[in-house]
């Protein structure tokens, strides 16, 4: 197995440690930008990152089905994780479960498995155009 694959696979569990560690801070929040929706943007790029690290996992495993499934595989761990880091939140003094927050996290989740797709499905298309 290559240390590329492990790194992969090792920052997406890093990184969903993270998201589990800072949102059992109570009544956390992030520092304001001055503009609307920046919570939701935030949370946005937040599962925007988790999902490339995981899409990466997936994508580079030695396992024809997990590279096959990347995406859908990616796509389902990363809203089910944004979910159970809504409902967490639920049980954190000072801190909430809001639908639109999750919206936000699934939302940056499918963002970028479309964007990795069409990246990938033009890059396929070139090297195979005569």
């Amino acid at each position: 197995m290559s240390k590329r694959i492990l790194s992969y696979k090792y920052l997406a569990l890093i990184y969903a440690l993270l998201i589990f560690v800072v949102s059992a801070v109570p009544g956390i929040s992030p520092p304001s930008f001055g503009f609307v929706l920046e919570d939701k943007i935030l949370h946005f790029i937040e599962f925007s990152v988790f999902s490339a690290l995981l899409f990466l996992t997936f994508f580079t495993s030695g396992k024809e089905f997990l590279k096959k499934h990347a995406f859908l595989i990616s796509s389902l761990i990363g809203i089910a994780y944004a979910a159970s880091d809504e409902l967490h939140q639920r049980f954190v003094p000072g801190r909430s479960c809001e639908f639109f927050d999750f919206l936000a996290d699934s939302l940056g989740v499918i963002v970028i498995q479309l964007g990795i797709w069409f990246y990938l499905k033009r890059k396929k298309e070139r090297l195979t155009a005569p």
